[in-house]
């Protein structure tokens, strides 16, 4: 199960550098680009890998891989919190 886990993490951090854009990280990792998405954006596209997006985005945040504002994200009402790709 754990290995199942990994796996998934994996593939959104994958997912993210595919559809994201480099952005400056801010606050984050002043001076340095990042690898950025909208939530929205991200939702729709990981909608037709998977159904477990916000417990895949929670994990790799636990895992320090991922960035975003707030402690849950909902559709509709934070598709433009932005997730930055830390890893």
């Amino acid at each position: 199960m754990i290995t199942k886990r990994c796996d998934e993490v994996q593939r959104l951090c994958k997912e993210i550098r595919t559809i994201g854009e480099l952005k400056d990280g801010g606050g984050r990792s002043s001076g340095t680009k990042v690898v950025a998405v909208e939530f929205g954006k991200l939702f729709e596209h990981y909608v037709t890998i998977s159904n477990k997006l916000v417990g895949t985005l929670l994990r790799a945040r636990k895992q320090r891989l991922v960035e975003f504002d707030g402690e849950m994200l909902w559709q509709g009402k934070d598709d433009h919190v932005v997730i930055f790709l830390v890893e």
